[in-house]
């Protein structure tokens, strides 16, 4: 005759069901709580852009400043290369450049976000680079600046060129400045061909605006959650590059935060301060430059580098020539030279020119005789001249491969309780059978 299940033994089958039932519970809902918190992190506006026949740049948008990397490699089993991020810092926005060895390959990648790879709803990336090819176009540069909503301090955003089809981007610095070197990714442009501006600002906004490729080299300012178009705008020739910018009253809203005015007078009558040494946008590939201009004589000047900050108080001298090199070699990258002074009325006047400091070592550009003015009532000023082509900056492939993080104790937690359910549970059944 069967025996009927003592209460000893059903109490222990409870405490069985009921630990497995409190463990599989604590897991689920641990892990509901780390879905939820790696939405922030998760990479969105994801775009490839800059194509060329061996490199392209992918971006996106974190809602959370977070850092990352991507991973790549010439097959969807196989990414075994990793590209990091432009910018070291944690952002909410994010570029990444990838080098191949080869053109017209398919490539394919996943972006890292805080530790976490992600996919493409469950694919990775996949992009083609393209043939190889030679490019016969002008050196031709496109650079602005970015502001947040605002209207005054500088956004850290992507800027998007989309030329005929073409999706061409650039991170901005800590000044809020961008430059993108088009003629780099585009063999041919006409002057009738608008160019459409994206700005993707995260979580801070985007902007839309278009352009002619004559005023491309001189965007003007663009605040984020904005839209512009630029194609009345003037383009500004090499001999016409701006002597003196008067700052405007940030509640007064511009297409561009500058009033720009030419300056004519040279030599002795010299009323404004110049920079001659450094074009707007140029490229140049030393890491210790010096700049140098003319001026009104024995004038007070302000002069700073940045993103990495580096000031000095210097004058013109008898002869109304200036010159100064920034103490510490400047990193390859965007920067800022800003030159400060005040003119026979007292007015505080403010020159900027952006540049670009590339990896390669070269003769910084100096003053000439021809710079120094003679007896004479004009001056030959001197002008400078890029140093080589434009070429892609990017990050390179990194070797080491990134740290990995110490494993979730949740499942382990979860797992202990039912093992602890299932012993006790053990205990008394065998203790009341045997009993």
């Amino acid at each position: 005759m069967k025996k009927s299940l003592k209460l000893p033994t059903l109490l222990g089958l409870i405490i069985l069901v009921f630990s497995v039932i409190v463990g599989v519970g604590f897991i689920n809902s641990r892990q509901m709580f780390k879905i939820g918190a790696n939405t922030e992190v998760l990479p969105k506006n994801v775009r490839v852009s800059n194509i060329t026949d061996t490199s392209a740049t992918i971006t996106w948008t974190t809602d959370a400043e977070s850092s990352g990397f991507v991973k790549w490699g010439k097959s969807e089993t196989s990414l075994g290369k990793v590209a990091l991020e432009e910018n070291s810092l944690q952002s909410f926005v994010h570029s990444v450049t990838i080098i191949g060895d080869s053109s017209n390959q398919q490539l394919f990648f996943t972006i890292n976000s805080n530790g976490k790879d992600y996919k493409n709803d469950g694919v990775v990336w996949k992009l083609n680079t393209l043939p190889a090819k030679t490019n016969n176009l002008a050196n031709i540069l496109a650079s602005g600046s970015i502001l947040n909503s605002d209207g005054s301090t500088p956004a850290k955003a992507i800027a998007y060129l989309n030329i005929n089809g073409i999706l061409l981007s650039g991170l901005t610095s800590d000044a809020g400045n961008f430059v993108i070197p088009i003629s780099n990714y585009i063999d041919q442009i006409t002057d009738t061909q608008a160019i459409e501006i994206t700005i993707q600002g995260g979580y801070q906004g985007t902007s839309h605006a278009v352009i002619y490729p004559k005023s491309i080299a001189s965007i003007p300012a663009i605040v984020l959650g904005k839209t512009y178009d630029f194609r009345t705008a003037e383009n500004i020739s090499s001999n016409q590059k701006p002597e003196s910018s008067l700052s405007i009253p940030e509640s007064v809203e511009h297409s561009s935060r500058f009033e720009v005015t030419k300056n004519e007078i040279t030599g002795k009558d010299q009323k404004n301060i110049s920079i001659d040494s450094v074009d707007e946008g140029e490229i140049i590939t030393t890491i210790n430059p010096e700049f140098f201009g003319v001026g009104p004589k024995n004038t007070e000047i302000i002069i700073e580098v940045q993103s990495e900050l580096q000031t000095a108080n210097i004058s013109t001298n008898s002869k109304g020539n200036w010159k100064w090199s920034p103490p510490n070699n400047l990193a390859p990258g965007e920067h800022k030279l800003i030159v400060k002074w005040r003119d026979a009325s007292g007015i505080l006047r403010t020159l900027t020119r952006t540049f670009v400091v590339t990896a390669a070592e070269g003769p910084a550009f100096e003053s000439t005789p021809s710079a120094t003015p003679e007896n004479n009532s004009s001056t030959v000023t001197p002008t400078a001249k890029p140093l080589s082509t434009p070429i892609i900056t990017s990050s390179p492939i990194a070797t080491k491969q990134p740290v990995p993080k110490t494993g979730d104790l949740t499942p382990t937690i979860g797992l202990f309780i039912m093992g602890i359910g299932l012993l006790f549970g053990s205990i008394f059944v065998f203790k009341y059978q045997h009993a």
